[in-house]
C-alpha cells in the first residue's frame, strides 16, 4: 500500500514540477528577443565549445566508473574498456529517452551477455551499479543543495527550512550507504538480487566519481555562459544541481524545460535571458545531442558486427552439416 502511495505521490510531484517549470518557461520566452539568440550563437567561441565538449567527454568517462566498481564488487574480470563502451552507449541513452531501467539497462544486458557474463552477474550489475549512481549523486547533490538551500527554494516555491530539509535528507541517504558499508551487515535484496554490503574502497571511489561528474557536467555548461561579475564557478554548479535535479523530479526525459526554466530563474540577472537560451540550447546538442548521435552509430556498428559473427558461425555450421552428409553418403 505505501509502495503504491510513494508512486502517486512521486508522480504528482513530477506533474506539480513539470507545470511549474512550464509556465515559467512560457514567462520567459514571451519576453525574448530571438535576433539576440542568433547573435549569441554567432558570439559562441570556439574555445568556449572545446572546452564544453572536453567537460562533456570528462563527465561520461566518469561515469564509467560506477560499471567497473559493480565489476569489482562481484569480483568479476571486464576490460576496462569494453566497461567505458557500454557505459557510455548506455548513458547517452538514457539521459536523452529516460526511462534508464528500460534503455541503458537493456544496452548493458544486450553487450555483457554477448561477453558471456552469466545473467546473475549482469543483474548484480545493473542492480548495484545504478543504485550505487543514485545514491552518488543525491548525496553530492544534497551536500550542494544545503550550500545553496535559498536557490531552490526560490525555484520551487518552497520555504527556506523545507529546503534545507531535503538537502538534509539528501546527504543523509549517502550516509546510510557509508555505514553499511563499514558496517558489512546486512545484506539487502533489491529487484531480486541479493546485495552484501560493498567495501569502503568501492565506496569511496563512488562518491569521489559523484563529485568530479557532477563537476564536469556543470562545466559543459559554465563554459557556455560569458564571464560576468558575481557568477564563479562555485555558486553556478549549486544552481546547475538544482535545474538538474528540478528536472529529474519531474521525470520528463532529459529533464527538458524544466531544466531551463530553473536556469532562468535562478541565473544573475546581468546574464541576458538571450545569453543563457543560446547557451543552454549549445550545451543540449554537445552534453545531449552529440553523445546520443555517437552512442547510435556505436550501437548499429555492435549489432552489425555480432550479427556478422551470427552469420559466419551459421554459415561454418551449414557447411559442416553438409560435409557430414556428404560423407555419410560416401560411406553408403
Amino acid at each position: 500500500m505505501w509502495k503504491r502511495i510513494g508512486h502517486i505521490a512521486g508522480i504528482l510531484v513530477g506533474i506539480g514540477v513539470s507545470a511549474a517549470a512550464v509556465w515559467v518557461l512560457w514567462k520567459q520566452i514571451q519576453v525574448l528577443k530571438y535576433d539576440a539568440v542568433v547573435t549569441q550563437f554567432h558570439d559562441l567561441s570556439l574555445s568556449r565549445i572545446l572546452l564544453a565538449l572536453a567537460c562533456t567527454a570528462g563527465a561520461y568517462l566518469t561515469l564509467s566508473v560506477y560499471d567497473s566498481t559493480a565489476f569489482r564488487y562481484i569480483k568479476r574480470e571486464m576490460r576496462f574498456l569494453r566497461i567505458m563502451l557500454v557505459a557510455f552507449i548506455s548513458y547517452a541513452f538514457s539521459h536523452n529517452l529516460g526511462f534508464g531501467a528500460v534503455t541503458g539497462n537493456s544496452v548493458r544486458y544486450r553487450f555483457f551477455s554477448q561477453w558471456k557474463v552469466p545473467l546473475v552477474d549482469i543483474a548484480r550489475v545493473v542492480v548495484f551499479g545504478g543504485t550505487a549512481y543514485v545514491l552518488g549523486i543525491v548525496t553530492i547533490a544534497g551536500l550542494l543543495i544545503l550550500r545553496n538551500a535559498q536557490h531552490l527554494a526560490l525555484a520551487t516555491n518552497l520555504p527556506v527550512s523545507s529546503a534545507y530539509l531535503i538537502g538534509v535528507g539528501a546527504a543523509l541517504v549517502g550516509s546510510v550507504y557509508l555505514v553499511w558499508s563499514v558496517a558489512k551487515w546486512p545484506t539487502i535484496s533489491l529487484k531480486g538480487v541479493e546485495l552484501p554490503p560493498p567495501g569502503l574502497g568501492i565506496v569511496t571511489v563512488q562518491f569521489a566519481a559523484a563529485a568530479v561528474e557532477w563537476g564536469f557536467a556543470a562545466g559543459a555548461l559554465f563554459f557556455l555562459l560569458p564571464v560576468h561579475g558575481g557568477l564563479d564557478y562555485w555558486h553556478f554548479i549549486g544552481i546547475f544541481v538544482i535545474a538538474y535535479v528540478s528536472g529529474m523530479i519531474s521525470q520528463v526525459p532529459g529533464g527538458l524545460g524544466v531544466f531551463e526554466a530553473v536556469l532562468l530563474l535562478l541565473l544573475p540577472e546581468d546574464i541576458t535571458r538571450e545569453t543563457i537560451v543560446a547557451a543552454v540550447l549549445t550545451y543540449r546538442a554537445v552534453y545531449f545531442l552529440l553523445p546520443l548521435l555517437v552512442a547510435a552509430a556505436l550501437m548499429v556498428t555492435a549489432e552489425v558486427t555480432i550479427q556478422g559473427r551470427v552469420a559466419t558461425r551459421w554459415a561454418w555450421w551449414r557447411r559442416q552439416k553438409r560435409r557430414g552428409r556428404a560423407q555419410n553418403g560416401q560411406t553408403g
